[in-house]
């Protein structure tokens, strides 16, 4: 059984894994960014976020366990000096992977392995604002909701008279307008 065995073998002995995650990670930073297939570029992905996360630590035990994963000494102290401090308000999240389609030869899935840059707060998705309903208050007690709902329907029933009062006034005045005029007979032409 392979329980809590989460690391994909990527069809390749233990050593030669390693030594292929070592140095994909150190070509990682080195250019800031890599093209391999999805799965190897998800394996290096742990890899890199592991060592920027002790490298944001700075001590020298944790720069001696970079050390064995990054073995050039260029690289690692460009990942101490420069990439490390452009992570320190980062939870993690470090790296991003960008899907690129089919290889052309043997259509295996590429990737782009890349370090998030300096102002790139990664791709969020915008947020639409909310509906809004309107607004109800829920009261804290039986007595309260009662007394609500007995001012709520005293203020409708006072505005419902309100209302009728004016629609009442607004239908005198139009009757005493509209009130019909006596009525002109029309003289009839005799023909001669």
């Amino acid at each position: 059984m392979r329980h809590n065995r989460d690391v994909k073998k990527l069809n390749r002995t233990a050593s030669h894994r390693k030594a292929m995650l070592r140095n994909m990670v150190t070509s990682l930073f080195a250019a800031e960014r890599i093209q391999t297939t999805t799965a190897k570029a998800k394996e290096a992905r742990r890899v890199a976020e592991r060592m920027i996360t002790f490298a944001r630590r700075g001590d020298l035990a944790a720069r001696r366990h970079v050390a064995r994963t990054v073995q050039n000494p260029r690289v690692l102290k460009k990942l101490f000096d420069e990439i490390a401090p452009r992570y320190t308000d980062r939870p993690g999240g470090y790296t991003r992977v960008l899907k690129l389609g089919a290889r052309k030869g043997d259509g295996a899935k590429l990737a782009m392995l890349e370090l998030l840059g300096k102002d790139d707060e990664g791709r969020k998705k915008k947020k639409k604002p909310r509906k809004t309903y309107h607004e109800v208050e829920v009261p804290k007690s039986p007595l309260e909701a009662w007394k609500k709902t007995k001012e709520a329907a005293a203020a409708a029933a006072a505005e419902e008279s309100a209302e009728a009062a004016v629609e009442a006034e607004a239908a005198e005045e139009q009757t005493s307008e509209e009130a019909p005029a006596p009525a002109k007979k029309k003289k009839k032409k005799k023909k001669e």
